[in-house]
C-alpha cells in the first residue's frame, strides 16, 4: 500500500465535538464535551474510544449508543488507576533499593562496596555506574550528602547514601550486572519470588512506572514489557493471569499463558503478589476494588481481567 501526503487542517474544539457527532458518538452535552476537549486533547482522547468503534477501526465509526461521557468516564478511571498504581509501585522500588544496599554491603562488609569491580560481571557496566552516582553526587542539593561531603573524606557516599540518588533503572542495572548470580536468591524472596523471574518482574514494573509518570495509559495497553509467569508461589496468588483478548476477535485457545497477549491485569497481579510480602497493610487492592466500583462504566475485560477473578486467592 503506497503512502500519501498527511494534509489534514487543524479543527476547532466546536469542529472536533461536531466531527465526533457525525461518526456516530452520542454527546448529551456539546459544551461540556467542548470544554474537555479545550484541556484534553482529541487524540488523548481517542486512545479510550477505540473499542467503541465498529470495524474496520480504520473508518472511525462509533458503535451504536456509544457516548462522550462513557469516555470521559474511563478517562477518569485511568487517570486515578495511574496515580494509585505509581504509588504502589513506589513501595516495591524502595524495598529493592534498601535489599539491595543491606545485602552486599554486608556480603562485602563495607558501604563502598559498588566500587570494587569485582562485585560486577561487566566491567564497561561498573563504570557506567560509577559515572552515574559520582554525577549524582555532584549535582544534587539533598543536604543529607552535602553535609557528608562537608564532613568525610572518600568523595563518594557509601551506597545507604548514594543508592537513595538512583533511580529504579539504575538498580535494576546493578541486578543485571552482579557477579553471583546467587547474590539475587535473598532479595527475590523478599518480594516472595525465585530469583530467576526478579529482573522480568522488576523490568514490568519500571515499565509500568514509567507510563505512570509520564501519564501515559494503563487501560486497554498490551504489554510489551511484561512479568514471567511465577509457578511456585509463596503467598496468595492467581490461577491465570490472561484473559481471550485479541484485537482482531478470534478466539485464543491452547496457548501457554507467555505467549497470549497479556493486558495491564497481569501487572495488577505482580504488583498485589509482591506487596503482601514487603508490606501486609497496603492499600492498593482495596483501593483498585473501590476504583472499580466507582467507574461502574469501565469494561474490566479491556484490561485483561478473566471471568472469575474476583474468586482469586489473591484478590480476596
Amino acid at each position: 500500500m503506497s503512502k500519501i501526503i498527511y494534509n489534514k487542517l487543524p479543527k476547532s474544539f466546536s469542529e472536533q465535538v461536531e466531527l465526533l457527532e457525525k461518526r456516530g458518538l452520542v454527546i448529551p452535552n456539546k459544551q461540556k464535551a467542548e470544554n474537555i476537549l479545550t484541556y484534553i486533547s482529541y487524540n488523548r482522547l481517542s486512545n479510550y474510544w477505540f473499542p467503541m468503534l465498529k470495524k474496520p477501526k480504520e473508518d472511525e465509526i462509533f458503535k451504536d449508543n456509544s457516548s462522550f461521557e462513557t469516555i470521559f468516564k474511563i478517562y477518569q478511571f485511568d487517570s486515578e488507576l495511574r496515580t494509585i498504581t505509581f504509588q504502589a509501585i513506589e513501595q516495591i522500588e524502595i524495598a529493592i533499593r534498601t535489599q539491595i544496599i543491606y545485602h552486599f554491603s554486608h556480603k562485602y562488609k563495607s558501604g563502598f562496596w559498588y566500587e570494587n569491580s569485582n562485585a560486577f560481571s561487566k566491567y564497561p557496566n561498573f563504570i557506567q555506574l560509577l559515572s552515574k552516582i559520582t554525577k549524582n553526587v555532584q549535582e544534587t542539593k539533598q543536604e543529607y550528602i552535602l553535609k557528608y561531603r562537608r564532613k568525610y573524606e572518600q568523595f563518594l557516599p557509601p551506597s545507604w547514601k548514594a543508592f537513595e540518588l538512583l533511580t529504579f533503572t539504575s538498580l535494576l542495572s546493578i541486578l543485571k550486572n552482579v557477579q553471583d548470580n546467587k547474590d539475587l536468591i535473598p532479595i527475590a524472596k523478599s518480594l516472595g519470588i525465585h530469583h530467576s523471574l526478579l529482573v522480568s518482574w522488576l523490568e514490568s514494573f519500571i515499565y509500568i512506572r514509567n507510563i505512570t509518570a509520564h501519564h501515559g495509559r494503563l487501560w486497554n495497553i498490551i504489554l510489551t514489557i511484561k512479568p514471567e509467569w511465577l509457578k511456585s508461589p509463596k503467598g496468595k496468588w492467581v490461577n491465570r493471569w490472561e484473559n481471550d483478548y485479541n484485537p482482531d476477535g478470534h478466539s485464543v485457545e491452547k496457548v501457554d499463558k507467555n505467549d497470549k497477549i497479556l493486558k495491564f491485569y497481569a501487572s495488577l497481579c505482580a504488583i498485589l503478589y509482591c506487596l503482601q510480602f514487603i508490606n501486609p497493610y497496603h492499600k492498593y487492592k482495596d483501593q483498585l476494588l473501590n476504583l472499580f466500583d466507582k467507574y461502574p462504566e469501565v469494561d474490566l475485560y479491556h484490561m485483561g481481567f478473566p471471568e472469575g477473578w474476583k474468586e482469586q486467592e489473591l484478590w480476596k
